[in-house]
């Protein structure tokens, strides 16, 4: 089978070509061996708000303070409103319709750059905004709010840029105190469901469906990887999520199927062998079950509804043979 990935991925390092030059100058002093920038979209080329589906092996958090359109994070369009965030957790496929360019902040993380040794927050699933199916990935702020956040990203700005000595710990830093921020004002947005969601049993289970689910779909291997029983996995996951650990499982499956049909020209069961189902009719058969949709009728649907043509496809081939 073709190793050639089926969905443009951006990694952290492609970000130095999404930077505007001026008289042979970037626009942007962007170092691909530092983990961790943050950058403007006025100071950014087409590739920075692209208007094909791609995934990023990084995480990102946006902050629009201008723009019109429409952001769209796997399957679902969000509105750009102004003086509002949107996160984007690693793997997502997203693109933008837009109708005025968009101003504002761009924050590209990678998962490494989380870890903090004396902080119990170490891991993106550790913010209720990122890996979350269940809540719109965005927030919208004002007033007070708006004021804080606006500063600390600034303060984030000045010291990664700073010409003299800037200290990536004093980064690293801002930047927890910003996702702790962004967190509790996201939670509060959501009328405290995830607050719930603070238990380490969990975290680990959501860490390692996002890092197994191709290989294991058993709720009795994520238990035996925790440590804990099967029953009491599914208890404590159903009582703090309201879902089953095999739905979840399955939903994530579910995720990987739709993306690969909607954003390649895999056939259904060659995204069926993607996903190690070795039986091609027993995939179709799960897909319509969980969607009651055939894979061939959801690609249909989604590609006419977004607007998905033959030549973003080739754009996003195009570009995955780039970045291989």
């Amino acid at each position: 089978m073709n190793s050639m990935p089926p969905i443009s991925s951006h990694s952290y390092t492609d970000a130095l070509e999404s930077v505007q030059y001026k008289n042979g100058q970037p626009l942007v002093i962007f170092d691909s061996q530092t983990p961790f920038t943050l950058t403007k979209f006025e100071l950014m080329n087409e590739s920075g708000h692209a208007t094909y589906p791609h995934h990023h092996d990084f995480y990102e958090i946006l902050y629009i303070t201008e723009g019109e359109g429409a952001h769209i994070i796997d399957f679902e369009s969000y509105p750009i409103n102004r003086s509002s965030f949107y996160f984007l957790s690693k793997g997502q496929v997203h693109f933008w319709q837009l109708t005025k360019p968009l101003k504002g902040y761009a924050l590209l993380i990678p998962e490494e750059f989380l870890a903090f040794p004396s902080s119990n927050i170490i891991r993106a699933h550790d913010f209720a905004f990122f890996h979350n199916v269940a809540n719109k990935p965005c927030l919208s702020v004002n007033g007070e709010n708006q004021i804080k956040l606006t500063t600390m990203l600034e303060g984030i700005e000045e010291e990664l840029y700073d010409e003299v000595n800037p200290s990536l710990s004093i980064v690293r830093s801002y930047l927890h105190i910003l996702l702790m921020k962004l967190d509790r004002l996201y939670c509060a947005e959501h009328m405290g469901k995830h607050l719930e969601q603070t238990s380490s049993l969990l975290r680990q289970f959501e860490q390692l469906v996002s890092e197994h689910y191709i290989s294991e779909h058993s709720v009795k291997d994520y238990a035996q990887r925790i440590g804990v029983s099967p029953n009491h996995l599914i208890d404590t996951i159903k009582a703090a999520t309201g879902y089953a650990p095999g739905q979840i499982i399955r939903n994530k499956i579910i995720l990987e199927a739709k993306r690969l049909l909607s954003h390649s020209d895999l056939s259904a069961a060659e995204v069926g062998y993607r996903l190690n189902f070795e039986d091609a009719s027993y995939f179709g058969r799960f897909f319509k079950r969980e969607t009651d949709m055939s894979p061939t009728a959801f690609r249909k649907q989604i590609r006419e509804k977004f607007n998905i043509s033959s030549a973003s496809l080739t754009r996003t081939e195009k570009s995955a043979r780039i970045t291989e």
